[in-house]
């Protein structure tokens, strides 16, 4: 008797959580890299400086490879550069554990950031092709709950191996996980459509440019991670300033992605596909600020898992409603050019937290939560952005 051939229905759903494992494991590659990367670098001889340029090569490598990523994504469909983008990675990964100098792991950094760019980016676009338009906001939900996942075993898994075995061990595991998604994502998708050609690529990119609802979705997006980008930086900081160790500090990350996946996987985190876009975002960026206006103000341990607690539930609610709103605004055609600059947005906003709360450290040694309140103002701008545009939408 002849099998039958999948259907459409089961080709899709297969879609789907083929492309929620990418994100899986976009991001498990990204964060078990955070404790591993920089001592490796310093095993093989790199300056203090040089350590900074091969953490630093990932990000700047992979934040103008998502912009290319979504061209390419729009114009020759979302499979092939994500199958070409798993490959990459996960040689870039091994060859970790071959390099013999700091300058051959900037190399195999920069390779490893362009290959990652067009993961997440063309995981969500499938999502935003393959979910219906009442789901949307429930099925980013659950993708961004997959982020919180690895953002909290990554770095763990990453030290206990390194302990146990050194660094070796980690990229081998990391590239094996890599590897296998590979492997699930080759089998189960099949190849989509091209969306766009050259020509209304280039045109897409423009429209993209110009759409407010899409900035929208970006500014928010932008917000947020600016604060990201502070607490990473700053937050561990401020805890040893007060005699904490840093297992605190872990703790109260731990925190922050526990509540916005907890958010995110619930059924808040479809909220959007109820309430619209706009009043989960413009709550959630509330939420953020206030968590944000909290750990800076906080005196003890306490008030800051308070307010990591309050960030974690502003993010999950942002999260879910600007990437379905960058699904809808951005339509079919420009989808991977549109998550291509969603994520290299989220790139900048941490570069721009992280590297603002050192100036402002800097400046005011006496303020240590000075950077968090003004994180937190960063966060209220996009309010009244975000309110505007939505009034634009409903034709006020």
């Amino acid at each position: 008797m002849a099998l039958k051939a999948p259907s459409s229905i089961d080709t899709s759903r297969l879609s789907i959580w083929a492309a929620r494992l990418v994100v899986l494991t976009a991001f498990f590659d990204l964060f078990v890299q955070f404790p591993t990367i920089a001592p490796h670098a310093r095993s093989l001889g790199a300056t203090t400086i040089l350590v900074g340029v091969v953490v630093a090569a990932y990000s700047v490598t992979n934040l103008f490879g998502n912009l290319g990523a979504g061209f390419v994504l729009d114009r020759w469909g979302r499979r092939r550069p994500m199958i070409l983008g798993l490959a990459i990675t996960a040689i870039a990964v091994v060859s970790y554990a071959f390099v013999n100098s700091p300058e051959q792991l900037l190399v195999a950094r920069a390779v490893h950031g362009i290959g990652a760019a067009a993961l997440t980016p063309g995981a969500f676009a499938i999502l935003g092709d393959r979910v219906a338009s009442d789901q949307r906001g429930r099925a980013m939900g659950l993708a961004g709950a997959l982020i919180a996942i690895p953002a909290m075993i990554g770095p763990p898994v990453a030290g206990i191996l390194r302990d146990a075995w050194g660094a070796d061990a980690v990229f081998f595991v990391d590239a094996a996980f890599v590897v296998f998604t590979l492997v699930v994502f080759v089998t189960v998708t099949r190849e989509t459509p091209r969306t766009a050609s050259s020509r209304t690529a280039s045109a897409g990119l423009s429209a993209l440019l110009t759409s407010r609802v899409l900035w929208s979705g970006y500014a928010a997006q932008f917000a947020i991670t600016v604060g990201v980008g502070v607490l990473v930086a700053h937050l561990p900081l401020v805890l040893e300033n007060q005699g904490e160790t840093a297992a605190r500090a872990g703790y109260s990350f731990a925190i922050y992605a526990l509540v916005s996946m907890l958010v995110m996987a619930s059924p808040v985190g479809g909220a959007s596909d109820q309430f619209g876009r706009f009043v989960p975002l413009l709550i959630g960026l509330l939420g953020v600020a206030a968590g944000l206006g909290v750990v800076g103000l906080a005196n003890g341990y306490g008030g800051i898992a308070a307010g990591m607690a309050v960030f974690g539930l502003g993010y999950g609610l942002v999260f879910p409603a600007a990437t379905a709103l960058v699904v809808e605004a951005a339509g079919p055609k420009r989808r991977g050019m549109a998550f291509g600059i969603f994520y290299a947005v989220y790139s900048l906003g941490v570069a721009v937290g992280s590297a603002g709360s050192g100036r402002l450290a800097s400046f005011y040694d006496d303020s240590i939560g000075l950077p968090f309140l003004a994180a937190a103002v960063v966060v209220l701008a996009a309010v009244p952005i975000t309110w505007s545009i939505k009034r634009q939408a409903a034709g006020e």
